[in-house]
């Protein structure tokens, strides 16, 4: 049944795609490239946040503010030593364009009746609302924390690939109706929900084995970064996330 779902949103996705970006470009105008802006970047500690940091500081000079949420999750000691490890390291490689880390304490999604959830469910189609409800908090704090910085923070940036194209919580889909939804609910039509590995905002579309390639030509230790779900110390290479590292690595 979930597979079922799963594929007929692909097929929903790709038919409306270009409709959603045409119906909020006419509303707010074409995603603007905040150079030298200040972002909040949704930073995980896994692969593709990890290189998008350094990516987007190279290629647009933002000065980022790295957010990570503090949701209790049960791999969440090796996500914080990764985060802590690669903010110290572009901390003292761009001085000048990493802000304080943000860690926001938050359950996400919530646990209540969690165990009524079918796991077949969660496996095809992820955890209800997961990533929309950290856009909807990241661009609480982007309100927030423009009064700390004395700055308009408009951008939040979400770490979506292009191997993500066809998931309904990752993919451009899903960005762009969400980017419809949140400027309506915020009132203003400044504020954007980038993706920039995939909507075409950097100089390429960009898939995990770029991320490795990137990731080898600028010195970037992936080998320090986290993205496996479990909650032991060595990644068990057989959760989603595993294997989706491992095939950028090695296929």
């Amino acid at each position: 049944m979930w597979k079922t779902y799963f594929e007929q949103n692909i097929k929903i996705g790709h038919q409306n795609e270009h409709k959603v970006f045409n119906l909020l470009q006419d509303i707010k105008g074409k995603y603007e490239i905040p150079y030298q802006e200040y972002v909040i970047l949704l930073f995980s500690g896994g692969m593709d946040s990890t290189c998008l940091f350094d990516l987007i500081i190279q290629q647009w000079g933002c000065k980022v503010i790295p957010l990570y949420f503090v949701r209790n999750a049960k791999n969440e000691q090796w996500e914080r030593e990764s985060i802590t490890y690669f903010y110290n390291l572009y901390k003292e490689k761009y001085p000048d364009h990493v802000m304080d880390l943000e860690l926001i304490n938050i359950e996400i999604p919530s646990r209540q009746n969690k165990d009524y959830l079918d796991r077949d469910r969660q496996e095809i189609m992820g955890l209800p609302l997961r990533n929309h409800i950290m856009w909807s908090n990241a661009f609480t704090q982007a309100v927030y924390l423009s009064g700390k910085y004395n700055h308009t923070i408009r951008t939040v940036i979400s770490g979506s690939v292009k191997d993500d194209g066809d998931n309904p919580e990752s993919g451009l889909f899903s960005i762009l109706t969400y980017n419809l939804s949140m400027c309506a609910s915020l009132g203003i039509w400044s504020y954007q929900l980038m993706a920039p590995l995939i909507d075409g905002t950097l100089s390429k579309i960009y898939t995990k084995k770029d991320l490795v390639q990137y990731a080898k030509e600028n010195t970037i230790p992936l080998d320090k970064s986290r993205s496996c779900f479990s909650s032991k110390e060595e990644p068990c290479n057989i959760c989603t996330a595993c294997l989706n590292k491992n095939n950028a690595f090695f296929n």
